[in-house]
């Protein structure tokens, strides 16, 4: 502006009066300092918006660390269907651990020139990160509950298995002709054989 001002006098073949040369360079120095403090207002708005976004995203993954959380904790009468949850809830924390390793590697580069708002930032994925090693603790016991229940399953599932061939062949032997022998009768038939025990002993 100054400049301008200036070159409209010395078009005019006028020379500008130093005062007033003085006080349009006081102005345009105002002016450049007006800009630096816009553009530094500007870039920390930006930092504020980035740093609310972090924020917002951090308190997403500890949502869906608590949803996967509370499923884990919860008890089911259904094995089959809790092999399949399991499965899916081991990818949801996958997806989890994806996303806080993006967000840790984000923070650092963002604490490069703000400094003090990722101090508070590094410390929430700090405490995320212990959260979501709770959260693969829990799944890591829960599966092998579940392990453990198979195995249980499937040896009671072969014990009982066993048990209704043992009933069936109960009922054969209650439906069928059973001829009792008296004491004397078992008596005779035990000296019997150990008498044809003895010879064959005896002929070896």
């Amino acid at each position: 502006m100054a400049e301008d001002q200036k070159n409209k006098y010395l078009g005019l073949y006028t020379i500008l009066p130093s005062e007033i040369s003085l006080q349009l360079a006081e102005v345009a120095l105002d002016l450049r300092i007006h800009d630096r403090i816009q553009d530094k207002v500007k870039e920390i708005e930006q930092s504020k918006t980035m740093s609310q976004e972090f924020s917002r995203q951090i308190q997403k993954v500890a949502k869906d660390l608590t949803t996967i959380l509370t499923k884990l904790k919860a008890k089911t009468d259904n094995l089959v269907q809790a092999k399949t949850d399991q499965k899916v809830l081991g990818e949801e924390l996958d997806g989890c651990n994806s996303k806080l390793m993006e967000l840790d590697v984000a923070v650092q580069n963002f604490s490069e020139q703000n400094g003090q708002l990722a101090k508070p930032l590094a410390k929430k994925i700090g405490k995320l990160a212990e959260f979501h090693q709770q959260a693969v603790r829990q799944a890591e016991n829960r599966l092998s509950k579940l392990n453990q229940a198979a195995s249980h399953l499937e040896e009671y599932n072969e014990m009982l298995e066993l048990i209704l061939k043992w009933i069936e062949k109960a009922k054969v032997l209650v439906h069928g002709n059973i001829v009792w022998n008296s004491a004397s009768q078992l008596r005779e038939q035990y000296i019997l054989h150990q008498v044809t025990l003895g010879k064959i002993v005896f002929k070896e």
